[in-house]
This record gives structure tokens, C-alpha cells and sequence, in this order.
């Protein structure tokens, strides 16, 4: 069966193509063409012009034939994106499979740079999430022998929404208010969190985004007494890991320690002990009210359901590492970018999830004029209290008539 897909017929007044229009603006800035350079791209404007045909490709549930052929078809969507000349559909993944995993590494890292730069006389908060990314292979009709997925350099995977697959975990690492990913690892399968939460940090630190008193929230999946430990005594943060059932505060006190690395300075011992008891106790203030920092954590489940439900993370219609990376790796990208564009709220995001695109900001329910009334209204009406006034009053004036009788 063939698929006909409608026309990218290009409208000024679409709020798709603004939004679009937005995300090219960002991606020609000067600044970020140097960042390329380092990157160690080659022929830049052949680059913006594949990476506006990837976006299009991702931003419409189009494939990447069909953005072509609309580009040679349509004057007024090529002036739009501002390619002159188009080039074939071969041409555009050639030129992408010029660069490994690491250089798309480094330019998502290298772009959202450009969305967000840690204060270092501020604290930063962070949330840290994982979700599987399937790689499109037929398993039913086909049986994939360990030794064909080991040429693919690919493994298989469990999580609780998929079952079982073959394809990659992405975890990603979500500035709170900006909610801009600062971090993206990709492993092959579904290794356990509780491995990977020393990794996370270890890349946080070395890309310096950490600092100490910094917050990081993850999830139960990374719950673990030794966690705890890693990232109060070796990254001197606090690590929010949501607790699991078996988890006792007492164990918890007994379960840590100070790190041997503490006593070889003699100048700072008395700092360093200082701070390690310091950090201990804000995590066992937020432990013991985990649960209402689950708002905080669920901002990173907004991020993947817009980026899975309007960008298409995790079904991409590739099995090598390097189609797979590539895609994985500029698909959080785009959801970075349209959310710096006007959709930080909660409401917003699942609007963007469900494919509907609005840039005026959500009403609030209640204006401060109707609070206000409301406010005023419950002074003025106390109906129990004018009762028992109203008694206690009769009965006094019960009692003196009473007493001058008598």
C-alpha cells in the first residue's frame, strides 16, 4: 500500500511553519556557525541546509523523500527554509553518515550551551529520567541471532512499557526551570539506573554543569544506599533519589560515612566535614517529603511525552548505531529548542505532545479580582458565629434579669 501524504504547502500564518520558521533562526545564529567548526563539520551551509531537511522531516511525521520532493516542488517553501538549491535524498544521508556518534554529540551539547549556562553564584536544580528507544527491526517475521546484533552493535533491552526490545536507553538530564536537557547518554539495551547513576554524574562533572549543593531528582529506578553515598561524599551534591519501600531513615544515618579522602587535607577537614553533614541533612529533610517533589520529577515525563508524541523519539525508521545515534541524539534537540520557543508550562508541553500549537500563555482560572470577592465574602459571611453570638447574648441578658430579682 502506498501512502499519499498531504502537501507541505507553506502558509505565513500557520503556527506550525512560526515555529519552524523560529527553530531555523536559532540554528543559522553566527555564534553557533564557529560551533560547528569546532565540532569539525566541513561545508556548513550543506549541513544547515540537511539539518533543516532532518527537522522538517521530524517536525511533520514526513519522511525525508517527501521533504525533498516538496522543496523542488514548492518556490515558497524553499524561500522559506532558504535553500537555493535542494539536494537528493542520497546526497542528504550521505553527507549525514559522514560523522560518527561523537560529533553529534558534540554539536547537541554545543547547542544547548547556547540555551543554558550554569551560574556559579547560583544553585542549579536538575532531573534525571531514562526511556528505551526501540530500533525499527522486525522481530516476529524475523529471527535476529546474538552474533547479527553484535555486527549491529546492538542489545536487547526490558523495560516495563515495551517489554522486551531491541534498541537503546536514553537518559537525559533536564535543567529544572529553563527545562533544557543539559545531558544525553545513551546506552545499548537497558542496563539498570543504579549502574549508570555514577556515569550521569561523572559527565556532569567533567562538562563542569555540577557544583557543590547542587539538586538532582531521579527516580526509584537509581534508588540505592550507595548512590547516596556517591553523591554526597564524592560529588558533594544532593542526590533526591525517590526512596523505595524498604527504605529506613535509620539504616540510612548508618549506612553513611566520610570518605578517606577527607583526612588528607588537614586545613580543610573541618570545611569538608562541615559540608558532608550539612548536605546529609537537607537530603533527610527531602526524603521524609519525597513525595511532594513529585511534580518537580514529573516536568522530565512532560519533556519525553512532547518529545516522543510530536517528534517522534523512538520511532525512528532505522537499526544501525549511527542512523539510531544520529536520531536520538537531534530529536531531544528540536523538543529543546521548541520549548525555549514559548512552551515551558506543563499545560503547553501536553499541548505540543498531542500536536497542537499555541503560542498565547494559558488563563489562569482564577484572576486576583475573583479572590479577592471570595476573600471578602468569607469575612462578612459567618452565619455559626453570628448564632452563638447572638445566644451567648440572650443568655447574659437572661442571667441579670434573673439576679435583680432576686
Amino acid at each position: 500500500m502506498i501512502q499519499i501524504l498531504p502537501g507541505l504547502n507553506y502558509d505565513k500564518d500557520d503556527l506550525r511553519f512560526i515555529l519552524l520558521g523560529k527553530v531555523f533562526k536559532f540554528i543559522e545564529n553566527e555564534k553557533l556557525m564557529d560551533e560547528y567548526n569546532r565540532c569539525g563539520i566541513h561545508n556548513r551551509s550543506l549541513f544547515l541546509i540537511c539539518l533543516k531537511i532532518f527537522f522538517m522531516h521530524v517536525f511533520f511525521s514526513y519522511p525525508i523523500s517527501g521533504v525533498v520532493d516538496e522543496l523542488n516542488r514548492e518556490s515558497a517553501l524553499r524561500n522559506f527554509t532558504g535553500i537555493s538549491e535542494v539536494p537528493s535524498e542520497t546526497q542528504v544521508y550521505e553527507y549525514f553518515s559522514r560523522y560518527g556518534p561523537k560529533t553529534y554529540c558534540e554539536i547537541a551539547n554545543a547547542i544547548l550551551r547556547k540555551l543554558y549556562r550554569p551560574r556559579k553564584s547560583r544553585k542549579s536544580t536538575y532531573i534525571t529520567d531514562a526511556t528505551p528507544v526501540k530500533c525499527d527491526i522486525n522481530i516476529i517475521k524475523k529471527y535476529i541471532t546474538p552474533e547479527h546484533l553484535k555486527k549491529l552493535k546492538l542489545k536487547w533491552g526490558y523495560s516495563t512499557t515495551n517489554g522486551h526490545y531491541i534498541g537503546y536507553k536514553v537518559t537525559v538530564v533536564l535543567e529544572k526551570t529553563t527545562k533544557t536537557p543539559v545531558s544525553i547518554l545513551i546506552h545499548p539495551g537497558s542496563p539498570n539506573d543504579t549502574k549508570i547513576f555514577d556515569e550521569v554524574l561523572k559527565e556532569l562533572r567533567r562538562r563542569r554543569l555540577i557544583k557543590p549543593k547542587d539538586i538532582i531528582y531521579f527516580d526509584k529506578g537509581y534508588f540505592s544506599h550507595k548512590n547516596y553515598e556517591i553523591g554526597i561524599n564524592k560529588y558533594k551534591i544532593i542526590p533526591v533519589i525517590f526512596p523505595k519501600k524498604a527504605f529506613k531513615i535509620n539504616k540510612f544515618k548508618d549506612r553513611m560515612s566520610y570518605p578517606l579522602t577527607i583526612y588528607k587535607n588537614k586545613n580543610e577537614f573541618g570545611e569538608n566535614k562541615k559540608l558532608i553533614e550539612h548536605l546529609e541533612r537537607l537530603l533527610l529533610i527531602k526524603l521524609e517529603n519525597w513525595k511532594e517533589y513529585k511534580p518537580t520529577r514529573g516536568i522530565i515525563e512532560d519533556f519525553f511525552k512532547a518529545a516522543k508524541g510530536a517528534f517522534g523519539l523512538g520511532k525512528f525508521h532505522s537499526y544501525t548505531d549511527k542512523s539510531m545515534y544520529k536520531n536520538i541524539y537531534l530529536c531531544p534537540l528540536l523538543t529543546a529548542i521548541v520549548v525555549q520557543c514559548g512552551f515551558k508550562s506543563k499545560t503547553q508541553l501536553q499541548q505540543l505532545a498531542e500536536g497542537k500549537i499555541d503560542f498565547t500563555p494559558s488563563k489562569n482560572k482564577k484572576s486576583k479580582s475573583i479572590k479577592k470577592e471570595k476573600e471578602t465574602e468569607q469575612k462578612y459571611k459567618t452565619p455559626c458565629k453570628i448564632a452563638q453570638q447572638t445566644l451567648e447574648l440572650n443568655e447574659t441578658k437572661e442571667l441579670t434579669t434573673l439576679d435583680s430579682f432576686t
